[in-house]
């Protein structure tokens, strides 16, 4: 696969624009889809600045919006629950500090008192680019702006869970993921588990009944062995879905057509069913050009000898009805001096978890030569996780040793801060360009998305580990 060609973006002034949405959900075993009427809710349209953090490592995203008590709040429904024509009336409002400001009968000042924990939030971020259009009033502008800016899904959508009292007002978020919280696990102990068993809507132990939420269609396809696990009433289903992800099994909220679900993947995966991407996304990524999109470089490019490489391989196994952990790893042979050796192995065992009594007794035996543990502080170690349940010692330096001829040594590391109108989320394949450094170019897959928005602009950071493919040479 070949770069993208370069595309020449129109130049003009780009204006920002948000929209917040606060509403009492009707059912919180249901989740809102589609946006309430304006009527239904609070609309906020103004901020000091809003943070959102996700990634697809971490089950519940975050969200932090903060503005001044002044701020407008837009609503059509009085006190007296009489709806009034809030275009018509003006009026204005003297504030503490002295300052008058102006306000229409169907809005208000923010008081802390408007939002409450629980409260469902969605928050809508975009630039409105200016062609010089004049509109008959600021109505008008108003709706122009927002369909244009506003027009794709959602940056944020959760439920509001802690408020301040104080100057600036301060609300945090949590994704819809926050609904898992409120779910507890049946008391069970599971011999043979499998995501679908736990996840699916008719499957054995349902574990999503109730949040308003659903497995991901490409999870339901696959049959993810987790192997023996414990469940009871003091774990939420938040607690284990987040416990997975320290065996290299995540868990993120991914959204198809607007609806949002629970997607199981990895990283690094041969079956496409189990890898964190959306399945919608463009075949080619997300195009991010140096010279257009990028706020600030942090990137730094790497070339990784491969006799300084190792990978550090952990697998499961069972001794009798208990399940272990093993690991072992795995570097270049010194002693291999190419595909012409026959005389020396190209990869050297190390550091290889000591077998127990047991499993020497049932017929394991050591597979690396020493014993003494190997400092690698000099190398650059991959870590790298078997989602084979029982796998056996030969089968996991197999697939270390996979893994490691796979691995791409030449990339970058560091964050990428852009700017807004991409709208990137965390998982998603992105394609950069740089004319001036070449090397940079290629795909990579987006790990962490952290979005700032307010008086000093609308930037994303993006933490990008993995490099997907590297383009063909002319």
């Amino acid at each position: 696969m070949k770069s993208s060609t370069p595309v020449v973006y129109p130049d003009g002034l780009d204006i920002l624009v948000c929209k917040i949405l606060i509403w009492e959900p009707a059912d919180k075993n249901t989740i809102d889809t589609d946006d309430p009427s304006e009527d239904k809710c609070l609309v906020i349209r103004e901020c000091a600045s809003i943070e959102i953090e996700e990634s697809y490592k971490k089950l519940i995203g975050t969200a932090l919006v903060k503005f001044p008590k002044g701020t407008i709040i837009k609503r059509t429904q009085t006190a007296e629950d009489l709806e009034k024509n809030g275009a018509s009336i003006v009026y204005t409002e003297r504030l503490n500090d002295g300052t008058i400001t102006e306000a229409r009968s169907g809005s208000s000042l923010a008081q802390p008192s408007d939002f409450k924990v629980g409260q469902r939030i969605r928050i809508y971020l975009g630039y409105y680019h200016d062609k010089g259009r004049v509109f008959a009033n600021a109505e008008e502008r108003r709706k122009v702006m927002e369909e244009e800016a506003l027009n794709h899904t959602a940056n944020f959508d959760g439920y509001i869970v802690k408020c301040s009292v104080s100057t600036p007002l301060e609300i945090k978020c949590e994704n819809i993921a926050s609904n898992l919280k409120r779910k507890t696990c049946p008391n069970v102990i599971i011999n043979k588990a499998t995501v679908v068993d736990l996840l699916k809507s008719d499957g054995k132990y349902k574990l999503l009944d109730g949040t308003g939420l659903e497995i991901h269609p490409d999870t339901l396809k696959e049959q993810t062995d987790i192997g023996k696990i414990k469940l009871s009433d003091d774990l939420t289903v938040a607690d284990v879905l987040t416990e997975w992800s320290k065996y290299g099994l995540y868990c993120f909220i991914c959204y198809e057509d607007n609806k949002p679900y629970i997607k199981v993947g990895m990283p690094y995966s041969k079956k496409k069913t189990m890898a964190i991407a959306n399945s919608n996304e463009p075949a080619n990524g997300t195009l991010i050009q140096f010279d257009y999109h990028v706020a600030t470089d942090n990137l730094t490019l790497m070339n990784v000898d491969p006799a300084y490489l190792a990978v550090s391989a952990e697998g499961f196994k069972m001794e009798g009805d208990k399940q272990i952990k093993y690991s072992v790893t795995i570097r270049l042979n010194p002693q291999w001096t190419g595909t012409s050796d026959t005389e020396h192995k190209k990869f050297q065992l190390l550091n290889e978890t000591k077998l127990s009594r047991k499993a020497m007794k049932m017929g394991a035996v050591s597979k690396s030569k020493s014993s003494d543990k190997v400092d690698l502080s000099q190398y650059h170690i991959i870590p790298y996780i078997s989602r084979k349940i029982d796998i056996s010692e030969d089968e996991l330096v197999e697939e270390a040793e996979e893994y490691f001829e796979n691995y791409n040594r030449n990339g970058v590391e560091g964050t990428l801060t852009i700017f807004g109108d991409l709208h990137i989320r965390s998982a998603a394949k992105v394609e950069l360009l740089s004319l001036r450094n070449p090397e940079k170019n290629g795909w990579y897959r987006v790990e962490e998305v952290n979005t700032q928005f307010g008086v000093n602009g609308f930037r994303q950071t993006l933490k990008l580990p993995y490099c997907i493919a590297k383009p063909e040479q002319d």
